[in-house]
């Protein structure tokens, strides 16, 4: 199964309400018409988003994103023929009355779901990582499948109520061009953490706790690079099929 991700800021314009009022009621309307598409799942970052204050990382990263769309395909050829879909152009041209595509990125990613989320699981986290200029991404693949133990143990205590890394596509590979000629790869990601809470208070209580904002974040620094990472936490949003 392929998987897409595509992280987007509003218009200058807009205020995140407004610009999550349209993402959110009137813009899935397209996704459901591409045959292609085996699921749709946005999420929006949370209007007053705490993140910056709760998460050790997240005072070190950059300007968050308005909001996530995730689609899954059933393989390259089927994410292909869904690009070339009429309804694809359609849906681009609702994006600009929205979404400032010159501040927003779209990436194909392998994913790897290391604790299946629970319902409902509303609360995600979305963390947008980079690697340190002394690896590559393949060490840093390594070190992060290594990592997703953390994230394991977070749930045996109660926390995580799911944990899914997306690990990105090096360009190149079948399906980036595509994204490319759209004009929405100008940001780099090795990869895209989504973990999820049954509550904003359960995730604020873990973002607190000694084991994230010490053991965790230490392990983290080995490949990761926090301060040119984006971190937001945002609320789900289910648009076609199952709970990712």
């Amino acid at each position: 199964m392929l998987k897409l991700l595509y992280l987007q800021r509003r218009l200058p314009r807009l205020t995140r309400a407004e610009f999550q009022e349209h993402w959110l009621e009137q813009h899935p309307r397209f996704a459901r018409q591409i045959p292609g598409v085996l699921r749709y799942v946005q999420y929006a970052t949370l209007l007053d988003d705490p993140i910056s204050a709760s998460l050790a990382q997240a005072s070190e990263g950059l300007e968050p994103y308005d909001g996530l769309t995730a689609v899954w395909f059933a393989d390259s050829a089927s994410f292909a023929e869904s690009m070339a879909h009429p309804i694809v152009e359609a849906g681009m041209a609702d994006e600009r009355h929205f979404v400032d595509h010159s501040r927003s990125v779209a990436l194909l990613v392998e994913e790897h779901v290391h604790v299946e989320p629970e319902a409902p699981s509303p609360i995600v986290l979305v963390e947008c990582l980079r690697r340190p200029e002394t690896i590559d991404r393949r060490t840093f693949g390594e070190r992060w499948l290594e990592h997703s133990s953390m994230g394991k143990r977070a749930h045996a205590a109660g926390f995580l109520a799911g944990y899914i890394q997306n690990h990105a596509f090096p360009e190149g590979t079948e399906g980036v061009p595509l994204l490319d000629a759209e004009g929405t790869s100008g940001e780099q990601w090795d990869g895209v953490v989504t973990a999820y809470f049954q509550s904003l208070a359960i995730a604020k209580e873990l973002f607190e706790s000694p084991f994230a904002a010490e053991e965790a974040f230490a392990d983290e620094r080995s490949f990761i690079d926090h301060a040119k990472g984006v971190y937001m936490l945002t609320r789900r949003h289910v648009a076609k099929d199952l709970i990712r």
